[in-house]
């Protein structure tokens, strides 16, 4: 790629921090990547060390992305460099995360909670959460299930917002603060607010973690600026404080994450906080086409509080009457059928991209909606009937599908409250290609499972894993993508991988309950909770990019883009969406109390912000739509946001016809990319290529397993000894109680097997130490990052301990989890 002037001052700014104000398109993320590889190169204009760099992304997605680039713009400047693995790129969580377990050993055998899973902790300890121990500002008590995500929001406005306490003395939310930490703390777990909030703590009070992070850290790149709130924003001013220089990336017009607390002030007044902060903007997009540019462009402009900028087309895409067409329906019915009838008419049609041209495929194709939850119904619907591939991104309408329906009836089965024929019919609709007798057998497996189950006088937890049932069942059938008919297979391995995240985040917590118990309340969570557990925009952790059309929120879809976006559903009072009544945060926390509060509510200004974010994913058909909702007065009148763009010349106001346009035969974009294994995901490529598979493409989970954690504890206690040792403390034998008492975490094995792993840790600890101490005093040790990049956006990474003798300087890598294995760093390296 050829670089802009805009786009090379950028990379070759050098003597203070740089705000880079990017507009949608504008391709930062390569004029990232060329600047963090000008900074590695010789000095003088470089001169730096891939561990002197820190590369905050919004999602693990855009780190890899990001660091594929970093590691192929390095080997075409300056060919290998050495210790790229030691370069941090990812989020802000990841690096709080990282630093607490480097510098803070207690941390180093926490478990980090995702949001159901901190959900439903807090419901089953509801009173030593603090949950029903605290009132609202009414005085009322808060009750479990019913006000637990409000509860749950207001730990996380409490630790990651500005507050003034005085305000907050007496209320019983805050006073219970503590509580809910405490509980975290006696668990073991660490939730997404608690990492930021020690992390910063950890970072403002600690003198020898901040020398040593200031010794290390030189420069600090914050993607996505517009979305930090104020504990990472803290975080950046405490990494300039420490010497760090700053480049910040970001575009106001895209703040979309005011509702989670991110506060567009940060971006807008950045050179007033940051002495000597030069701006450079990046405005050409090389995205979307001149129409979609100039209409996003001045829908945006009617925002009052802007930084200065004005996207421009690069001409990466050719813009022709028709691609952007916004059209009135009569009902959502029609809406939807147009959305499917146009959708089937433009697969097909010429597309070029990244210099070759190839037919637009299902995959090139999403719908974003302000809420799939309130408006996705007609459109699946629509999609379903016209047979059209689709899925839907997220975890609130996994129940729609028919592949999850029928797994909710298995379980229903397994809580004794549905029969065999029952699930034999529900998987039959599910259309997997399963004969009807292996269907009944496999059935008939999990009945006999569950009638051992209710047989068995011992709680057998791990014999009885929801997981393992799940996992099993599945295998029983034979079920292959290859044989689901209609080309549905990698959609519905797609959905059923989604159920098993599903599983290890209800079992995470409820591991240890009697399976007599667990599988009714597994049922209980599945009819009732589990879609409303999960936040709409929830991202679920798979690589599989089946061809098939999105169905999305438009948060979701940031940073994505494709040749073809659908925004339906522009109704007045939905996009913009209105203010929500009911009970909220705001009645368990006083708003005066909170610095920005009104932020968290969002404003016609944030809507407008998603709206422009929307329309600049597409990059060629733009197709903005409405239709009133019947027997709703709410959802009668289009959206305000359609009359600002039916300003704009480029948009038409009827139905086209695409026949007379060039047609290629349908060709989907490369599937999968940027995907980063660890070293265990490798080790199970070996051992069965499809689990492997089913695994890391389509997030299929393994089941919990009652030694879990015990390996791990065994090198965080070993690492603690070498250490130490680096220190001139050498352990002794003697200390190996102590040092397993400290690791150990083993959270669901049962109380007999904890105490033969806990004396079995304490004989392998003791034995290593009495084995090796008296080379103590002539080891450097370090732990040291590994990446192997294969290509095709594919790297493996991980981490070793290395072990150099300081009397023979022989270096060796050594497996912590053993008393008797260490090789050679070549051989290690070549594995």
């Amino acid at each position: 790629m050829q670089l802009t002037d805009s786009q090379r001052e950028a990379v070759e700014h050098r003597g203070g921090h740089l705000q880079l104000i990017a507009c949608a398109g504008s391709g930062k993320t390569e004029v990232v990547a060329r600047r963090i590889a000008s900074l590695l190169g010789p000095p003088p204009r470089g001169g730096l060390l891939p561990a002197n760099v820190v590369a905050f992304t919004f999602t693990e997605k855009a780190a890899g992305e990001l660091k594929e680039r970093i590691v192929s713009r390095c080997r075409e400047e300056h060919g290998e460099i050495v210790g790229l693995a030691e370069m941090f790129v990812g989020t802000i969580h990841a690096f709080c995360l990282e630093l607490l377990k480097t510098e803070v050993p207690e941390c180093l055998k926490l478990e980090v909670l995702n949001q159901v899973q901190q959900t439903l902790l807090i419901d089953r300890n509801s009173r030593r959460s603090g949950l029903t121990a605290s009132t609202d500002l009414n005085g009322s008590a808060l009750r479990r299930y019913v006000d637990t995500g409000r509860f749950v929001e207001a730990m996380s406005i409490l630790r990651e917002a500005e507050f003034d306490e005085a305000q907050l003395s007496g209320n019983s939310v805050y006073d219970n603060l503590e509580t809910y930490r405490s509980l975290l703390d006696e668990k073991g777990y660490l939730d997404y607010s608690e990492i930021l909030h020690r992390a910063v703590e950890v970072l403002s009070t600690n003198a020898e973690v901040r020398a040593r992070v200031a010794a290390r850290v030189k420069h600090v790149v914050v993607d996505e600026y517009q979305d930090v709130n104020p504990v990472q924003e803290a975080l950046v001013w405490l990494l300039r404080d420490l010497g760090a220089e700053l480049t910040v990336v970001g575009d106001d017009d895209q703040t979309i994450y005011q509702w989670r607390g991110s506060d567009v002030g940060n971006i807008l007044t950045f050179p007033d906080r940051y002495d000597g902060a030069a701006q450079k903007r990046l405005e050409e997009n090389f995205r979307s086409s001149e129409g979609i540019v100039a209409t996003a462009r001045d829908f945006i402009r009617q925002n009052p509080s802007r930084l200065e900028k004005e996207m421009k087309p690069a001409s990466e895409q050719v813009f022709e009457p028709g691609d952007v067409v916004s059209q009135e329906f009569p009902d959502p019915e029609a809406e939807a059928r147009f959305i499917a009838e146009t959708i089937a008419e433009l697969r097909g049609l010429a597309f070029r991209e990244d210099g070759e041209e190839r037919g637009l495929d299902w995959s090139d194709m999403a719908i974003l909606l302000r809420s799939v939850k309130r408006n996705g119904a007609p459109i699946t619907r629509a999609l379903q009937e016209a047979g059209i591939p689709f899925i839907v991104a997220g975890m609130n309408n996994l129940f729609e599908t028919p592949e999850a329906a029928a797994a909710r009836q298995l379980f229903r089965m397994m809580a004794s409250r549905a029969a065999p024929g029952d699930v034999v019919a529900a998987w039959e609709k599910a259309d997997t290609g399963v004969s009807r007798p292996v269907l009944e057998e496999a059935v008939r497996g999990a009945e006999a499972s569950r009638d051992r189950m209710l047989g068995e006088s011992e709680e057998r937890w791990n014999v009885y894993n929801v997981q393992r049932v799940f996992l099993a069942f599945l295998e029983d059938l034979g079920l292959r993508e290859e044989s689901v008919p209609g080309g549905r297979g990698e959609v519905l391995f797609y959905n059923l991988g989604k159920f098993s995240q599903l599983i290890s985040d209800f079992e995470s917590i409820h591991f240890h309950s009697p399976p007599r118990d667990k599988y009714p309340a597994f049922a209980d969570f599945l009819e009732h909770g589990a879609e409303d557990a999960y936040p709409e925009g929830w991202q679920e952790n798979q690589y599989a990019n089946p061809n098939a059309v999105r169905v999305m929120t438009v948060h979701q879809a940031k940073g994505m883009q494709w040749p073809v976006v659908f925004v339906p559903a522009l109704i007045r009072n939905r996009f913009p969406a209105r203010a929500q009544g009911g009970k909220s945060v705001w009645h368990l926390l006083p708003a005066p109390a909170i610095t920005g509060a009104a932020r968290f509510r969002g404003s016609v200004e944030d809507e407008r912000r998603l709206f422009y974010v929307a329309m600049t994913r597409s990059q060629k058909c733009l197709f903005l739509t409405w239709a009133p909702v019947p027997g709703n007065q709410q959802s009668r009148r289009r959206s305000e946001f359609l009359d600002d763009v039916w300003v704009s010349k480029y948009v038409k106001r009827r139905g086209q016809n695409y026949s007379g346009r060039r047609r290629l035969p349908p060709r989907a974009k490369k599937s999968v990319a940027n995907v980063v294994l660890s070293f265990s995901d490798v080790k199970y490529f070996f051992e069965c290529p499809y689990q492997f598979k089913l695994r890391v493409l389509y997030g299929f989970n393994a089941p919990l397993d009652e030694a879990i954690g015990y390996g791990k504890s065994l090198h965080d206690a070993l690492a603690e000894v070498h250490a130490r040792a680096l220190r001139g403390d050498f352990a002794g034998p003697e200390q190996a109680s102590d040092l397993v008492a400290r690791h150990l975490r083993t959270p669901y094995a049962y109380a007999s097997l904890k105490q033969a792993l806990t004396r079995e840790a304490e004989k392998v600890v003791a034995a290593y130490i009495e084995t090796n101490r008296a080379d103590f005093p002539n080891i450097e040790m370090t732990e040291k990052g590994v990446e192997i990049h294969l290509g095709e956006g594919v790297s493996v990474k991980g981490r070793v301990d290395l072990v150099r003798r300081l009397d023979t300087d022989e270096t060796t890598i050594v497996d912590l989890k053993s008393t008797k294995r260490a090789q050679a760093e070549d051989v290690t390296e070549t594995q």
